[in-house]
């Protein structure tokens, strides 16, 4: 509804300025358009995107869902190794998940103190006992 409001707008305003001579100002108008329209539709596709780590007595279950595509992963807890990899430079850490060569990146949608948070929180959790939780 917003969108159909603002593109309204933009061609009523865009319309009366090609009127008065100013001509160029419609085809910039409709690549603002295209462009809001794109980065609408982008926000509104990954709206429902999440990770969810779920950790019972002998499993770990990694769930992501990007873009209406739901991935499921599972490791057992006893061979569950958390592995937080520093980049150099600007480049954002990676904080993964996984055992015997499969690994999964959870947390790349966070900043760097959150990452390094559920790190130290998912180490924590898989060294207790089972049962613990």
């Amino acid at each position: 509804m917003m969108f159909a409001g603002l593109t309204v707008f933009a061609l009523i305003v865009s319309v009366g300025f090609w009127l008065a001579g100013a001509w160029l100002v419609l085809p910039f108008a409709g690549l603002e358009l295209v462009v809001v329209g794109a980065a609408l539709y982008r926000l509104v596709r990954h709206r429902d995107d999440h990770e969810r780590v779920a950790i019972d007595r002998d499993r770990i279950t990694i769930v992501r869902r990007r873009g209406g595509h739901e991935r499921h992963d599972q490791f057992q807890r006893y061979w569950v190794k958390v592995n937080l990899e520093r980049r150099r430079g600007w480049y954002p850490s990676r904080l993964l998940v996984g055992s015997h060569g499969c690994w999964v990146e959870v947390g790349a949608d966070v900043n760097e103190e959150e990452r390094e948070l559920l790190a130290v929180r998912l180490r924590k959790i898989l060294r207790r006992p089972a049962g613990n939780e």
